[in-house]
C-alpha cells in the first residue's frame, strides 16, 4: 500500500543541502524536511506523503526534486498522532483514524503562506495516496498554490465522517491550481470510474487539468527501480511532472 520504505534506485547526482525545521500551527509545532539544491532554487515544492507518513520513500523524492533545482519540503502531518509504533498496514491504519483532513489542510496552507512570506518564489505541491487526496482539497482552498500535481489520490469519498468530510468530486468547479494526475488501472480502491467523474467535473468547469491512467499498474506504482517493472510508466510520470512543474512553478 503506497510507500511504507524506501525505493530509491539509482541515487540522484547533483549537491543537495538538507535541513530539518518546525512550524508552528494550531496546537503544534509541525517537522518539515527541506532539500535544496546548492545553486538557485526554481521554485518551492511541497511534498504530501501517503498514510506511512513522512517515510524515507518521501525523503528520497524530496532530494531528487532538489537535483532538479526545487527547494522541497516534506512536512510531517502526523505530528498531532504521533510516529508510527511498528511499520505495518494495521498500525498505518490505525493512526489515521484520528487524522483530521480539515486539520491538515489548514497546516498545509500554513506552510504556503509561511513560504511564501520568506521567498518571492512560486509553490507546487505532489502529494501521493491520502496525500494526493489533500492535494486535490487544497487546489479548490488556497488560491496561493501554484500547481498540484496527485498520485493514486481518492476524488470519491463515499462513507464522509467529521474527520474526512469533503469530497474532491464535489469540489471541482472550485479548483483554481492547475492539476496533474496519475493512476493505474487496476486500482480498484480508487475506481478510475471516479476518476473520470472527476475529470469530466473538472472539464465543464473549464478547469486546467491533465490526467494520466496507466494500463496494468496499481495502487502505489511510482518507483525509480529501473529493473521494477513499472519503471518506465513511472519515468514517464516524472518526466511529465518536472515539466508541469516548469510551466507552473518556475
Amino acid at each position: 500500500m503506497c510507500h511504507p520504505d524506501a525505493d530509491t534506485g539509482v541515487a540522484p547526482i547533483g549537491d543537495v543541502r538538507e535541513r530539518s525545521f518546525t512550524v508552528d500551527t494550531a496546537g503544534a509545532s509541525m517537522p518539515v524536511f527541506e532539500a535544496a539544491p546548492t545553486r538557485h532554487s526554481q521554485g518551492s515544492v511541497i511534498v504530501v506523503h501517503d498514510i506511512h507518513g513522512a517515510s524515507d520513500f518521501y525523503r528520497d523524492l524530496a532530494r531528487r526534486y532538489a537535483t532538479v533545482g526545487y527547494t522541497s519540503y516534506l512536512p510531517d502531518l502526523f505530528v498531532r498522532q504521533g510516529p508510527l509504533p511498528e511499520r505495518t498496514r494495521e498500525a498505518a491504519f490505525a493512526r489515521s483514524s484520528t487524522f483530521s483532513y480539515q486539520q491538515s489542510i489548514d497546516d498545509l496552507r500554513h506552510l504556503i503562506s509561511v513560504l511564501r512570506e520568506h521567498s518571492s518564489g512560486k509553490v507546487g505541491a505532489v502529494g501521493f495516496c491520502m496525500g494526493g487526496t489533500l492535494v486535490m482539497l487544497l487546489a479548490s482552498r488556497e488560491p496561493q498554490l501554484a500547481a498540484g500535481v496527485i498520485y493514486y489520490g481518492f476524488p470519491a469519498n463515499p462513507t464522509p465522517s467529521e474527520l474526512r468530510p469533503h469530497e474532491p468530486i464535489q469540489e471541482a468547479d472550485a479548483v483554481e491550481t492547475p492539476l496533474l494526475g496519475f493512476w493505474g488501472d487496476q486500482d480498484h480502491g480508487v475506481g478510475m470510474d471516479n476518476v473520470e467523474r472527476y475529470r469530466v467535473g473538472l472539464a465543464a468547469a473549464g478547469k486546467r487539468h491533465d490526467f494520466s491512467i496507466y494500463p496494468d499498474l496499481p495502487h502505489g506504482f511510482l518507483t525509480f527501480d529501473d529493473s521494477s517493472p513499472n519503471f518506465a510508466r513511472s519515468a514517464d510520470s516524472w518526466n511529465k511532472t518536472l515539466q508541469f512543474f516548469r510551466e507552473y512553478v518556475d
